[in-house]
């Protein structure tokens, strides 16, 4: 049955807002760049261009239904398209150890996403579909519930093209997963809706695809239904953001017993509702044209991959072939040097990337002033951290000029100045806020921003950025997160004003950090001193950690939120990591400390115990678990 689209087929996206069994030196590898996709593949050039086509046309038809917001994306997007099963399977996700029966996925990442799928096939239209849709809600929705992200993108797998282009049909019913839940009944709902990424429903082969045919039916009631339910949808997400319990939300928003009742019902139909839309003119086609990949290149393609998603042993196996194929070979040493820092071998990453050969391919360029970041962040010991900075300018201004704004690459440039003792530029300040533009999606760019224009002493702009994120729109820890920075920022503009201070004062680094309880819990305790009679006083130490009496004298905090703590002493160990200040215990025992715990170097080194938990193989990164503010 066709219908025009209800309201819900859009609005529900717009509104919320190894086993190394063969390597690619056995096959020959393609690359395509498309405006908004690098595809590369052990398949002829002309499936690896229909695949890139594809990829671009349901972008082009989701910009024009829904808006070009919803389609933007912050980061690059990778597309590795396998010849065959055998060659994908040791890129697969794992369930208890085995290669889960899929035929494509999406894993999305910080700096880079990527979909890999088999080629061809019965379905692989629906693949590509469905995995990009998958991107569409993480651009619009974080964290989205597993039922409705799968839901989502089953819905959006059925899209066609029709009419040369000028005609898009969506939300076909899709027949298998009508006779699977016909035939074999239906997951509970409130079974249905706890369904994470680690529930057997979602890996055990017997029973993904009941859950994938039931998140597909459910989704599609509540948009394509008479009447759609989209509204109810919202309301159930927000009370999940705000931490109601999803089978709670759902009961207060939809009626858990009232929906059984009206899915089964909605199973017995004959007929289904569609969305077609009409376009005045048609979809884009694609003039990019496939080239050659090296046998080096498409190694190390593969290799950054499994060091993206931390299959360290897989990826060094990729990239000693890539080294053996081509030993200057420049994407191979980026996705080394990645893996390196990811190894905490930060010294040796450091002389990879400052060495490394002339390049004019963006995405090398672009992986490289990733890592340069990271290693600015970090600031290990000894690391020349003004050469990295310059290094990752000059990366990213390869990125610019052959590729155009990549939102991500503008932040980093931005972000970099936080690294520096002087106040941010005006640069910086436009780099970010020009990235905010084009991915409004991402918050932790708002903090990068907020930082700035404290640092720059524009308070008034800063607490404008900040506050938005203090609403129930965000998830808890963002707003706990958006709440501190507010404090630290409203505590520094009070003190500039009444120290009299002019916008030329010495910057202070911002982020959202954790409260520092002021007073502290021993407000009246004796000044601890070296040695272990004092211990007992304070904080204790838990199985599997360890503590260090030293001098904090800086904290830095990459763009993806990790954060590294710098002890001023030569004997100090390190480096001391976490994945963000907020989910570190900062403890104070003294009456001198106001605001918030924040990035950057101290104003005046303070005395402290740090607290940390040693890490696993290979890394054994040290994750600071506490700091302890000590009396002078």
């Amino acid at each position: 049955m066709f219908v025009m689209p209800s309201a819900g087929a859009w609005t529900v996206l717009a509104s919320l807002a190894f086993t190394l069994t063969a390597s690619p030196c056995a096959a020959e590898w393609r690359r395509l760049d498309s405006p908004n996709f690098t595809v590369i593949g052990d398949v002829s050039g002309r499936e690896l261009r229909d695949v890139a086509a594809k990829f671009e046309g349901f972008r082009e038809t989701l910009s024009r239904a829904i808006s070009d917001r919803a389609t933007a994306a912050a980061v690059p997007t990778i597309v590795i398209v396998f010849g065959s099963d055998k060659a994908f399977t040791p890129f697969k996700p794992k369930f208890q150890g085995k290669a889960k029966a899929v035929s494509g996925f999406f894993a999305a990442g910080t700096n880079v996403n990527y979909i890999l799928m088999e080629s061809g096939g019965a379905g692989s239209d629906r693949v590509i579909f469905h995995e990009y849709a998958h991107l569409i809600v993480s651009n619009v929705m974080a964290n989205a519930p597993t039922w409705l992200n799968e839901g989502l993108a089953e819905f959006y797998s059925t899209f066609t093209l029709m009419d040369g282009g000028r005609r898009v049909h969506l939300g076909l019913p899709i027949g298998e997963h009508l006779q699977r839940l016909k035939r074999d009944g239906r997951i509970p709902l409130p079974d249905l809706l706890q369904v994470d990424s680690q529930s057997p429903f979602y890996n055990e082969a017997a029973r993904v695809s009941m859950f994938y045919a039931e998140s597909w039916a459910l989704t599609h009631m509540i948009l394509n239904g008479q009447p759609n339910r989209v509204g109810e949808l919202g309301a159930y997400l927000r009370l999940v953001a705000g931490g109601t319990p999803e089978a709670d939300a759902w009961e207060t928003t939809f009626g858990t017993a009232r929906t059984e009742k009206e899915l089964g019902q909605y199973l017995t139909r004959d007929l289904y509702n569609t969305v077609v839309i009409d376009f005045t003119d048609k979809v884009g086609s694609l003039s990019a044209m496939p080239t050659l990949l090296s046998p080096a290149d498409a190694a190390a393609f593969l290799g950054a991959y499994l060091v993206q998603h931390g299959q360290s042993e897989e990826a060094n196996a990729q990239l000693q072939l890539a080294f053996k194929a081509d030993p200057g070979n420049v994407h191979a040493a980026v996705a080394m040097a990645q893996l390196e820092i990811e190894r905490q071998q930060h010294s040796g990453a450091e002389k990879r990337l400052l060495n490394l050969g002339k390049t004019d391919d963006w995405l090398v360029a672009y992986g490289a002033a990733m890592a340069l970041t990271d290693l600015v962040a970090i600031g290990a010991p000894g690391s020349p951290t003004a050469e990295l900075i310059e290094a990752a300018g000059l990366h990213l201004d390869i990125v610019r000029r052959n590729r155009g704004e990549v939102p991500n690459a503008l932040a980093h440039r931005a972000a970099l100045e936080l690294a520096a003792p002087d106040a941010p530029s005006a640069d910086a300040s436009a780099s970010i806020a020009r990235a905010r533009t084009l991915a409004h999606g991402r918050y932790d760019y708002a903090f990068i921003q907020a930082q700035i224009l404290a640092r720059r002493g524009e308070f008034a702009a800063a607490r404008a950025v900040i506050g938005p994120l203090m609403t129930n729109a965000y998830l808890p820890g963002v707003r706990s997160s958006a709440s501190n920075l507010m404090g630290f920022v409203l505590d520094s503009e009070n003190r500039r004003r009444i120290a009299g201070r002019d916008e030329g004062s010495p910057p202070q680094a911002f982020s959202g950090a954790r409260s520092v309880p002021v007073p502290g819990v021993a407000t009246e305790s004796p000044r601890p001193a070296a040695g272990p009679k004092f211990v007992a006083d304070f904080r204790e130490v838990q199985g599997g950690e360890q503590r260090f009496e030293g001098t904090l004298d800086r904290i830095d905090c990459a763009a993806g939120g990790r954060a590294t703590f710098h002890l001023s002493e030569a004997g100090a160990p390190g480096p001391l990591e976490a994945g963000g200040l907020a989910g570190v215990d900062f403890i104070s025992y003294r009456d001198d400390l106001r605001g918030a715990v924040s990035c950057g170097p101290l104003v005046k080194p303070m005395h402290v115990y740090v607290t940390w938990r040693e890490g696993v193989p290979p890394r054994r990164e040290k994750t600071v678990v506490a700091v302890e503010f000590l009396s002078n």
